[in-house]
């Protein structure tokens, strides 16, 4: 067992307690639903006699000696969803509402990578359904979890004005959690199981885990490496794990002293803005490491997370390896190639304080490892689906007439005001593709990169601009040169536009209705 004395004050310095700010409630009187063949279910109710039972039976045969307080559903079930304590099961005619789902059958009736609390799939595992059997009687009386998710809509590029854009996150969720209603997005905490995915990949921060917060986690760090650093002076690995599986791998394995490790809830709580900020705080290198403690989790979004870290990594000059990616319950081959990993060695150490704030936190730590790099550059060429960027418009296409200022949902996309201008800050783009998606001339093109000059990427710069139209009658401004020009060419051979029709399209909207009565 490890307990070395840089071990010992290192996690004394990141031992703090961490408590759910909201809690969800969880209300159950034991009715469960059981779904399998006739011999399956004949052979579990002797042990739940506690619950009140409704059965379905999905062979042809029948249950024989059994309480007459089993209640058999003879409809075939169209549908199942819920969570513990509010499944509902739509049958052929009827509805039938009930706490647990006990699912013997071949198939499981709920397919989410994630099943919802209260369901049980057996999956013809007989040890899974023993504990599983033990455990149900239990599940009757009023349970709490945590709420694991904050979400903040007003900042969300989902979608607006009928526009969808970003889908990140319904695509991450692996429980359902998350769904979208006419472009409206619904975070059913209910289904939520704190696997922290949605969080990893939103691009705006909308989405952000809340047990605990970045800012708790970032200053939670910042202490360890302090401590660590008063005892040692080599750069140490960061060894991120989840509390469930690893920690008792941890204390039952001899770890070298610069091997910091940092637990947390769940390993995809912690994304780019904490791997980054580690490296800027003096960490050498990070694993991720997933101990398998959740056999329903890929993890493919956190991974695609490290592989969008490690591409800013190298184009600051760093090796991508300094952020790696494991997943084994055996630590031994991690620790057999520990000593030949590549490290990121600052001059200086960053003494930024923790944020709420996943964009500026990333900007702050790209910042001072571009500062402390071997070659401080301008900017970083990035992929698609990266969360920074910039827009181009094409001058020719753009009519200026302002759909894509009306649905960014960052503010990044801006009028100029008394002016027929179209301006962009880089600084507040999430690469989202909604103002793409809304320009009708298909004028907008994303451009994925950082800009590691920050005062250049804050500051407003015209993207496009025209000369200002004057009303034929009155000569008011009220339309760009090109917009009428578009407009003349578009309905010059329309019916309804013809002779003096045709003039009043350059008429402002007063002088239009003043000509036409």
């Amino acid at each position: 067992m490890r307990v070395p004395s840089v071990f010992n004050a290192v996690r004394e310095a990141g031992d703090i307690e961490i408590l759910p700010n909201d809690l969800i409630e969880f209300n159950s009187t034991g009715r469960i639903l059981i779904v399998g063949t006739a011999e399956d279910i004949a052979a579990v109710l002797p042990e739940l006699t506690t619950l009140t039972i409704y059965v379905v039976i999905t062979d042809a045969r029948s249950l024989t000696n059994v309480d007459a307080s089993v209640q058999v559903v003879n409809q075939s079930i169209v549908d199942i969803a819920g969570w513990l304590g509010a499944f509902n099961v739509q049958f052929d005619t009827t509805l039938l509402k009930v706490d647990l789902v006990l699912d013997l059958s071949t198939r499981p009736l709920i397919t989410t990578k994630v099943a919802p609390l209260g369901y049980f799939d057996v999956n013809n595992d007989q040890q899974k359904l023993n504990t599983i059997i033990a455990e149900l009687p239990e599940l009757i009386g009023t349970f709490d979890k945590a709420k694991y998710f904050s979400y903040q809509p007003s900042i969300c590029a989902h979608s607006r004005r009928g526009v969808t854009a970003c889908e990140q996150c319904l695509d991450a969720c692996p429980a359902d959690a998350i769904s979208s209603e006419k472009g409206i997005l619904d975070i059913n905490p209910s289904l939520c199981q704190g696997c922290g995915s949605c969080t990893a990949v939103c691009p705006s921060g909308a989405m952000s885990y809340a047990l605990p917060t970045l800012d708790v986690s970032l200053n939670r760090l910042r202490n360890m490496l302090t401590s660590y650093f008063t005892l040692s002076e080599q750069a140490p690995t960061l060894l991120i794990h989840d509390l469930v599986g690893a920690d008792e791998i941890v204390e039952n394995i001899a770890l070298p002293d610069q091997v910091i490790c940092f637990s947390i809830e769940e390993i995809a709580a912690l994304g780019m803005p904490f791997w980054l900020s580690a490296l800027a705080y003096g960490a050498g290198n990070i694993v991720v490491w997933d101990a398998g403690s959740h056999s329903d989790h890929d993890w493919q979004e956190l991974q695609q997370e490290i592989s969008k870290t490690q591409q800013l990594l190298i184009g600051l000059g760093y090796s991508e390896n300094v952020v790696r990616w494991y997943a084994d319950k055996d630590l031994t081959p991690l620790l057999n190639q520990l000593a030949g990993f590549d490290q990121v060695v600052l001059e200086k150490k960053a003494g930024f304080a923790g944020i709420d704030d996943k964009r500026r936190v990333i900007q702050f730590a790209l910042s001072h490892l571009n500062q402390y790099a071997s070659e401080s550059k301008e900017v970083l060429l990035l992929d698609e689906r990266a969360a920074f960027g910039e827009i181009e418009v094409d001058k020719q296409k753009c009519t200026l007439c302002m759909s894509c200022v009306s649905v960014c949902p960052m503010g990044a996309v801006l009028d100029g005001r008394d002016k027929p201008q179209l301006n962009f800050v880089e600084d507040l783009c999430v690469q989202c593709g909604m103002c793409d998606n809304a320009c009708p001339e298909d004028a907008i093109d994303l451009k994925p990169r950082y800009l590691l000059n920050r005062e250049q990427a804050r500051k407003p710069r015209v993207l496009h601009e025209e000369p200002i139209f004057n009303c034929i009658s009155c000569n008011k401004p009220f339309a760009t040169q090109k917009m009428i020009d578009t407009m003349s060419a578009k309905l010059k051979d329309h019916p309804m536009f013809q002779g003096a029709a045709f003039e009043r399209l350059k008429m402002c909207e007063d002088c239009r209705v003043k000509a036409m009565f």
